[in-house]
């Protein structure tokens, strides 16, 4: 597939659009993992709440990198101390703790910390992993991946028959070059989803991009 993009003189203008076009679409749909850790039924924030309840740090701990491990008990024996003074102090030592357990995570995974975000639902994507991370099964996972490629797919492959279906009825150089720019942006998304499939991750947690496989 890749030869057949060289012949067609894939140039760095389709390369940037069609990069934008599936970035989007595979990544921007819905809110992104790091805003998922960022907010308050977020999972960090969640491993948190239950460390406090149970009062052991090492429920936390995992989340975060080894070097943080001394400010986050800190904090952690402090919040303890100032929930005993009251609801409301618990309420605010509680929140302290969470922004703190959050901070040093994206600190961790080299993202700045912008606070904790509301409650947000992020969609069936993070809801189906969730689910078979409780549930050790993975139907729901391939089900919700496989309705979103089959989607994404078939729309891109339909505006590229219908881009043709112009071309071929106009016959101009603007109609062809609209074929063109469609067949390319199909390839490509396939293409993404391939390697994606392969286990490369692009911008985790807003760092830098991580292959766990090779694709020509």
């Amino acid at each position: 597939m890749l030869a057949s993009l060289k012949q067609i003189g894939f140039n760095l203008k389709y390369w940037t659009l069609l990069t934008l076009v599936v970035g989007a679409f595979i990544f921007g749909q819905p809110a992104p993992a790091s805003a998922h850790c960022d907010s308050v039924n977020g999972p960090v924030v969640m491993a948190a709440q239950q460390a406090l309840e149970q009062g052991d740090v090492k429920l936390v701990l995992p989340y975060i990198q080894a070097e943080a491990e001394a400010e986050l008990t800190a904090a952690f024996q402090h919040t303890l101390e100032v929930r005993r003074l009251g609801a409301e102090a618990q309420e605010l030592a509680d929140h302290y703790f969470f922004e703190t357990a959050v901070r040093l995570h994206r600190q961790g995974e080299g993202a700045a910390y912008t606070g904790l975000k509301t409650e947000t639902d992020h969609g069936p994507a993070l809801a189906a992993a969730e689910e078979a991370l409780e549930a050790d099964a993975l139907e729901t996972v391939y089900l919700v991946l496989d309705q979103a490629m089959q989607q994404g797919v078939a729309e891109k492959y339909e505006a590229v028959q219908m881009a043709r279906a112009i071309a071929a009825e106009e016959n101009t150089v603007e109609a062809q070059r609209e074929r063109v720019e469609a067949e390319l942006i199909f390839e490509k998304y396939v293409y993404e989803l391939y390697t994606a499939a392969l286990g490369q991750t692009l911008h985790a947690e807003g760092g830098e991009s991580h292959s766990h496989g090779t694709a020509e």
